[in-house]
């Protein structure tokens, strides 16, 4: 399987996904849904196909303080300093941010 692209380490908001995970899934499906890449401006990373953005995403996990020695599962959203990790962090995040 061909690598996924980078995600963009500069965004203010990422949103950590892996292609094929059910609870991405949902929230990529609310993402759609409610038009939020209209009214949030978000980077999106793909975790399970591309390893630096997998590393990428452990390392803004530790500044998060998370303990990620177990592993870190997805969806993983860092936003504005702030981790949140399972679809209802992540659509709550989206929810409140985008004002719907």
């Amino acid at each position: 399987s061909k690598e996924t692209p980078a995600v963009d380490r500069s965004a203010g908001i990422i949103f950590f996904y892996g292609r094929k995970c059910p609870h991405c899934k949902i929230v990529e499906d609310y993402i759609k849904e409610n038009k939020i890449s209209e009214k949030i401006a978000f980077a999106q990373g793909e975790v399970y196909h591309n390893k630096s953005n997998a590393e990428f995403m452990v390392e803004k996990a530790k500044q998060c303080g998370i303990n990620t020695e177990e592993g870190l599962g997805v969806p993983f959203l860092w936003a504005e300093g702030k981790c949140m990790i399972g679809q209802e962090q992540a659509i709550q995040f989206f929810k409140d941010k985008a004002g719907s």
